[in-house]
């Protein structure tokens, strides 16, 4: 399909966002356009962190000279032509500001060619003019973004310093090189190569992304339903790590952002994994176009799915398939000893997750105990719920699952240290995915403008005890540091030890823990309930 200058109407439904954030953004939507043109292969070159120089090259389909042209407009794409079409997007991109948002903020070149034509076609973008001529190119397409934000130093400014850019592109770089094992993908970094991966199957690329060592401790998962196929690759057990950052997961080959996921990876694994330690995936989702939103998210790295239940029961059936050969690992901080019972002994009961089949109403809130544990009878027997943990799992899933929590309206100005003022500039759509609108208004000075609301602080005092945890993360990045910061703002709002709760508050708590998809740890590792089954009461007072 050519290019072209989409409708307006067309254009007006399309979650645009900012484009341009920083180096690996560019590279990422420049990477899209390369895999949407049918690339077999994918290089990419930067200097200084990509501000001095991106070139991304490829061996796709290339543009003639007419699309080219048309390619350095806003909204002007090959990828979609009505708003039908955003109902079942088949691309990676198909906002068509990439080029435009880029040409605005850098230096831009376009060295391109199709199969079809003798001579190419090079585009050059400087302070919004456009000069083009004939050119000798191979087929394909070669963007080069130099001097990025050179007419913007407000927003250099806020850039980290290049060997931090440098990681941030690696790591998209690595991400895609996941996604298309079928294409090779070559990274050269201030004039040496950092990665040569050749097309490959996906455990091979596993090796050549993440190393030999690890691919040897991965193991293949595949699930089929008629219109969902669900298939990767999941580490064993002993190849855990201590954080989220070794997952990823595709939405018909896009990278997404999904707490629920995550969730419904490791399921299979409790019981087989220590406590705060996590599996490695590479998770492919292929489901029809039409049963996917994915222009939800500026960014694009969220979808909704229309079948939510089904999407995310299969991946957890998946990895159940593969977890099952793997042994249990006895925790004793998933057990709770209960001493005195001589030959009885042993343990009232193991950690579990939530049965399926539970639905709200069915734990009945019998007593809450010293102001810290909520007992309760089930179809089968009874439970004890840590009060505290419950509500901040519960919390925790609400900021990191897909769908969006309700947020309170909030105004105020809150000034920070420098330091913390150049974390929040830097992050700062981390905080928004958990529900935080806050803007810069000053030097270091933010407006707070919502907060989720379930959180009852004064939005100065949440923030503060966010930022003070960052603080502690300032490494992490993404959903690493989102999931550090969505487990502070639950822990922070939740029930306290020592909160006493009439019987109704008992048993909402209940209810919305049933509710919630979760397993049976709340994000800091510590159980969220033991159970115990009638059969074993029974065992233990002699009925048995």
């Amino acid at each position: 399909m050519k290019i072209h200058v989409l409708d307006k109407l067309v254009a007006e439904r399309i979650a645009a966002g900012e484009v341009v954030e920083r180096p690996a953004s560019v590279v990422k939507e420049l990477i899209e356009n390369s895999i949407d043109a049918g690339a077999t292969a994918i290089s990419i070159e930067i200097r200084e962190g990509g501000v001095a120089l991106i070139r991304v090259s490829d061996n796709g389909s290339g543009m003639s000279r007419e699309d080219v042209a048309l390619a350095v407009e806003r909204f002007a794409t090959s990828k979609i032509t009505s708003d039908t079409d955003l109902r079942a997007v088949r691309t990676l991109g198909f906002r068509g500001e990439a080029i435009p948002s880029i040409a605005s903020m850098a230096r831009l070149e376009i060295l391109t060619r199709v199969k079809d034509e003798v001579e190419g076609t090079h585009v050059r973008v400087i302070d919004g003019k456009v000069e083009a001529q004939v050119a000798g190119a191979p087929i394909g397409t070669q963007v080069v973004v130099r001097d990025l934000f050179y007419n913007a130093p407000a927003r250099r400014k806020f850039l980290k310093a290049p060997l931090r850019e440098t990681e941030l592109i690696q790591k998209s770089v690595t991400t895609y090189a996941l996604a298309c094992p079928h294409i090779a993908f070559r990274l050269v970094v201030d004039g040496r190569e950092n990665l040569v991966a050749p097309a490959a199957t996906p455990l091979e690329r596993i090796g050549a992304v993440w190393g030999r060592d690890v691919a040897g401790d991965m193991v293949e998962v595949n699930y089929s339903s008629v219109d969902l196929r669900v298939h990767g690759l999941v580490s064993r057990p002993s190849l855990a790590r201590a954080s989220r950052e070794w997952q990823a997961f595709f939405v018909n080959g896009r990278p997404i952002r999904s707490g629920l996921f995550a969730v419904m990876l490791e399921r299979p694994f409790l019981g087989r994994l220590p406590l705060q330690r996590y599996p490695l995936a590479v998770i492919q989702i292929e489901i029809d176009p039409q049963f996917v939103d994915v222009n939800v998210h500026p960014r694009k790295a969220e979808v909704r799915f229309f079948q939510e239940r089904a999407i995310y029961g299969a991946v957890q059936q998946a990895v159940e398939q593969v977890a099952r050969g793997f042994p249990i690992v006895p925790q004793s901080s998933t057990e709770w000893p209960f001493q005195g019972m001589g030959e009885l002994g042993g343990t009232l009961g193991t950690l579990r997750e939530i049965p399926s089949g539970y639905v709200v109403g069915s734990w009945r809130a019998v007593a809450q105990v010293h102001n810290l544990f909520i007992l309760a009878q089930t179809p089968d027997g009874m439970v004890i719920v840590d009060q505290h943990a419950a509500q901040e799992q519960i919390f925790y899933e609400e900021l990191t699952s897909a769908k969006s929590g309700q947020r309170s309206v909030v105004g105020g100005q809150i000034g920070v240290m420098p330091r913390e003022a150049e974390l929040l500039n830097a992050h700062i759509d981390e905080y928004r995915a958990l529900g935080i609108d806050v803007e810069p208004f000053g030097e270091n000075t933010f407006r707070i403008n919502a907060q989720p609301e379930f959180v009852k602080l004064n939005p100065n005092e949440f923030l503060t005890a966010l930022l003070q945890e960052h603080e502690r993360y300032r490494m992490l990045e993404g959903d690493a540091l989102r999931d550090k910061l969505a487990a502070k703002a639950a822990c922070i709002s939740a029930i306290k030890a020592g909160d006493a709760l009439d019987h109704a508050q008992q048993q909402a708590l209940l209810d919305e823990l049933l509710q919630t998809y979760a397993p049976a740890m709340c994000p800091h590792g510590r159980p969220v309930f033991v159970s115990l089954r009638l059969e074993e009461l029974e065992r233990r007072f002699l009925r048995r």
